[in-house]
């Protein structure tokens, strides 16, 4: 399992868009909205709510045999992903450029307007991407979910912001995964205890001399 930092994602979005005009943003809500390869190809115009910087996950895409096949997601439920702004602009700049007006319009689509195979994606995009900006070895595309459980943690995530974001069925299942990354944070969790500590402390012993004096005065 691998993650990014938020530098090295923006190097594999420039990367990626260098390669394939629209592809940066597909890297970017991977990597943030922590979407399954097969729901973000499958994301539509309708499902896009610019006004509330929301998107709406109801179903996914995949390859079987070289057919291409429209169906439930994993877990067989929707769920909606609260986009940051800078990725709700991005969106929005990318309907405008690169989708039709109809609400069934698919988001991200090969050059030719067709559903986006990620089999061919991988080959002629991402490998070549991943070379360019010098990501680790094997990086995987699904790799960015993890990545995104990783910066979601980084921003003060509890585990069940994390479980709705990356549509994990229980909590469990996250913790199961991504246990490690709520391990790491304990250092900072620590600090910030270590702070509540000395400030709690300070206020005590100003309260205490307060006192004395008031006691001295009498």
């Amino acid at each position: 399992m691998l993650h990014l930092d938020a530098a090295q994602v923006r190097g594999l979005i420039d990367a990626t868009e260098e390669l394939r005009p629209g592809s940066g943003l597909l890297v970017q809500i991977l990597a943030y909205g922590g979407l399954r390869c097969g729901e973000a190809v499958a994301i539509r115009r309708g499902r896009c709510d610019l006004l509330r910087s929301k998107l709406m996950i109801r179903e996914s895409l995949s390859e079987v045999r070289g057919h291409l096949y429209f169906g439930p997601t994993k877990t067989r439920e929707g769920r909606v992903i609260v986009l940051p702004k800078f990725l709700s602009d991005g969106l929005a700049a990318h309907l405008a450029e690169h989708v039709p007006a109809e609400p069934d319009a698919l988001v991200f689509t090969s050059p030719k307007g067709e559903p986006l195979r990620i089999s061919n994606w991988r080959r002629r995009v991402w490998r070549p991407a991943c070379e360019l900006a010098g990501m680790p070895g094997g990086l995987r595309i699904h790799d960015l979910r993890h990545t995104a459980a990783s910066l979601l943690v980084s921003a003060g995530a509890n585990v069940k912001v994390v479980q709705r974001h990356l549509g994990h069925s229980t909590a469990t299942q996250t913790l199961d995964r991504y246990a490690h990354l709520f391990t790491e944070d304990l250092e900072a969790v620590a600090d910030r205890l270590d702070q509540v500590w000395t400030a709690g402390n300070d206020s005590y012993s100003r309260a205490a001399n307060e006192t004395r004096v008031v006691e001295l005065g009498r």
